[in-house]
Order: structure tokens, then sequence, then C-alpha cells
């Protein structure tokens, strides 16, 4: 009887640690299930931290690009404006220059005529060499200072060309075949010792005169050396080397 109440207790006991125990296991259930979805729901914000996180450093990446970008426009800003500046300078020394250029092209063609004109002067007053040949030159340089349609730079070049012929003259020795100063049907060599002596002499060598500069007239040269002139005419064709010859100079000049 003891035994069977004992079992009975025991029994009453059991069922009453299960009905306690059941209430207890549903609360552990739900805390593990909270703790579960606590965590899950850490690791997600963890990871929308982390992406926020980049994402801010992606924005101060763009930002200092765009501050970079900005600085680089204000610097090629202040650039151009020198630049601009340089050119506006340059363009109003221009405008300066063009306003000269009117004036200086008015002053030049007097200039070039009046120079023309002299150095026609020192022809006809100088050695009669080549004259048609010089004299054709100037009248040429003449005609083109008087033509609208040629600019002042061609003019000017003409000019300076005739000076440099004439300069040219005076610096060798020539020679060339033409009509007989005063007895135009026959033909004599005329040798040109640059400035210093201007001779001719007949092609039977008979006849040997130089121009005298100041009576503008032809001296006879008596005794003269026609080995000389012989020579100098060689020399002055390219039909012998260059050598040392000697120019006929009159007594007065």
């Amino acid at each position: 009887m003891l035994k069977s109440s004992i079992a009975k207790r025991l029994m009453l006991a059991t069922v009453a640690v299960g009905l306690l125990a059941a209430p207890a296991q549903a609360q552990l259930d739900t805390a593990l299930s909270i703790a579960k979805s606590s965590t899950a729901s850490a690791a997600s914000s963890q990871q929308r931290v982390e992406q926020l996180d980049d994402q801010a450093d992606n924005a101060v990446r763009e930002y200092r690009a765009v501050l970079q970008q900005k600085d680089n426009i204000e610097l090629f800003v202040a650039q151009q404006d020198i630049f601009r500046a340089s050119q506006e300078s340059e363009i109003a020394s221009l405008r300066r220059q063009l306003g000269t250029v009117e004036q200086i092209k008015q002053g030049m063609s007097p200039m070039m005529l009046k120079m023309a004109y002299k150095l026609e002067d020192s022809i006809r007053a100088d050695l009669p060499f080549r004259l048609n040949e010089r004299l054709a030159r100037i009248d040429n340089v003449k005609s083109v200072l008087g033509n609208p349609n040629v600019s002042p730079a061609e003019q000017y070049r003409l000019v300076l060309n005739a000076y440099k012929n004439e300069v040219s003259y005076g610096l060798g020795i020539d020679s060339y075949e033409g009509a007989h100063p005063t007895r135009p049907g026959n033909v004599v060599n005329f040798v040109q010792f640059g400035r210093t002596a201007f001779v001719y002499i007949t092609k039977d060598e008979s006849e040997i005169a130089i121009y005298n500069l100041g009576s503008k007239s032809w001296d006879t040269l008596e005794g003269a050396d026609a080995i000389q002139l012989r020579q100098a005419i060689r020399i002055a064709k390219g039909e012998s080397a260059p050598g040392l010859v000697f120019a006929p100079v009159l007594a007065s000049q």
C-alpha cells in the first residue's frame, strides 16, 4: 500500500515537472529565435553600415576629384586670361603699327623716286660704260615707282637692286664689244677698269683711247701698251686666268 502511494506521488511529480518544463522550453525557443533574429539583424545592419561607409568613401573621393577638377579649371581659366591679355596687347600693337604703315608708305614713295633720280644723275656723271643698259634700268625703276599696282616692298627692292648693280660695276674688270664712240659703223672692244678707267681699242689695235671724265671726251693714248689691254680683255671675258693688269690713267686724273 505504501509502495503504491509512493509511485503515485512520483508520477504526479513527473507530470508536474513536465508541466513546468513545457513553458520554459517554449521561452527558451522563443529566446533562441529572438537571438537568431537579432544576430541576423545585426549582420544585416553591419553590412548596411559597411555599404554606407564605402559609399561615404566614394563620395569623399568624388568630392576631392571635383575639387581637383575645379582647381584645374581655375588654373586653365587664369592661363587663358593671361593669353587673352597678351593677344589683346599684341593686337593693339599691330593696330598702332598698321596706323603708321600708311604714313611710312606716303613717305617712301617720294623717297624712292628721289633715290632713282639721284642714281640717274650719278650714272650720267660717271664713266659712260654700258650707259644704255644702266639708263634703261633706271627708266624701268621709275616706271615701276609710278605704278600703283606694284607694292612698296617690290618698288624698294628694285631701287636697292639698281644701287647694288651700280656698286658692283666698280669692283672688277669688264670688257665688251660696242660701236665706236665717234664712228658708229666700226666695232671696238671697250675695257672698263672698275671706275678707274674706261678704254676702247680698235680691232686692229691701231687706235686706243681713254675716256676723260673731266672733259667728257676721248683722249688718244700714245704708245699705250696694247698687250696689257689684250690681257685685260681676255681676263674680263674669262678666257684667261685672273692676273695683274695695269689700268691706264690720265695724268689729270
